[in-house]
């Protein structure tokens, strides 16, 4: 699972994530608490997933002006 600490689009984050299926990497989202969404992933390694979600946000054009942090939960 990672966590996201998005105070802001949130509602694109998830969107963005849920239909993201690139080198067979896929996020489903688990539940959202204030300002951190919870994503499940297929990603075995954590921290890989980790950067592959904060990569594809900061690519989307209202991803790059944003201050968020995503980490594994472990």
């Amino acid at each position: 699972m990672i966590e996201i600490t998005l105070p802001m689009q949130q509602d694109k984050a998830i969107a963005l994530l849920e239909n993201y299926n690139e080198e067979d990497v896929t996020f489903t989202f688990k539940e959202k608490k204030g300002i951190k969404l919870y994503f499940e992933t297929s990603e075995s390694d954590l921290d890989k997933a980790a950067k592959l979600a904060k990569a594809a946000i900061k690519a989307e054009t209202w991803g790059s002006v944003l201050y968020f942090q995503v980490a594994p939960v472990k």
